[in-house]
């Protein structure tokens, strides 16, 4: 998917601020961007004159909360995470393990959001993260729930990158992998993205599009516990079919 580069370094600007976590100079700031000065000075003037950046007083940048308001005004307003996260929670606090909603966008699966597990040792992520539909627990049960044309057209290009030795990266063995999923309604990540995690994921559709919900944990603690997750991540979905409007 071809991107707008203007719009890119923008995001790409507020991500490195993320990962860096200090005001940075234009010519740091050129660096991280990989971008020409004259780029990067007017990209800065016009966040500063937005209100998106300051100055400090060592003639370094950084965000002020601006771009925070915004996103907590669109969160607290999502139509479809208003519905979902009740559940999400629920699936958190009745697995022990991390909980993640997800959907597909192009050939990928897209984080929307994430309840973490109050164990020390967990699975992490965050919203807006992406992953390959062939090796995620959430991409193999988007693909499950997908008609027969429409999952080979998406096959056709999807590239079925090996991530680790357990990852499937042939067309025929995935597609015997999502024959089962579509079976008996879940899909499974056992070491196919990160060795040592596990994770259990069911398709649903919700105004006319579909998502999934995992549980993503360590895989020694996923496993001893497989079964009861099946059973939680059913009973939670049954739930969600039987309280809110979700397509049959």
């Amino acid at each position: 998917m071809s991107e707008v580069k203007l719009v890119a370094r923008t995001l790409d600007l507020f991500e490195c601020y993320a990962d860096k976590g200090e005001a940075l100079s234009l010519t740091e700031l050129a660096q991280a961007l990989a971008a020409p000065m004259s780029s990067t000075l007017a990209l800065v003037r016009t966040l500063v004159t937005r209100g998106y950046l300051y100055q400090t007083r060592k003639r370094t940048y950084y965000p002020t909360k601006k771009l925070m308001g915004i996103c907590a005004a669109i969160d607290v307003q999502d139509p479809i995470l208003d519905i979902l996260r009740p559940y999400l929670a629920r699936l958190r606090d009745e697995s022990g393990e991390t909980a993640v909603l997800g959907t597909r966008e192009d050939m990928q699966v897209i984080y929307l959001d994430c309840a973490h597990s109050p164990q020390a040792i967990r699975y992490t992520a965050q919203a807006g993260e992406a992953r390959g539909l062939h090796s995620n627990s959430l991409g193999k049960a988007l693909l499950s729930a997908m008609g027969e044309e429409e999952l080979q057209g998406v096959l056709d290009s999807l590239p079925l990158k090996g991530l680790t030795s357990a990852t499937l990266t042939s067309k025929k063995a995935l597609l015997k992998d999502l024959e089962l999923s579509r079976a008996r309604g879940w899909a499974a990540n056992i070491g196919e993205s990160v060795p040592d995690l596990a994770a259990i994921a069911a398709p649903f559709s919700l105004a006319g599009k579909w998502y999934a919900l995992s549980i993503v944990g360590p895989i020694g603690r996923m496993q001893a516990a497989w079964d009861k997750h099946v059973k939680v991540l059913g009973k939670v979905l049954a739930d969600l079919a039987r309280h809110q409007a979700v397509d049959p």
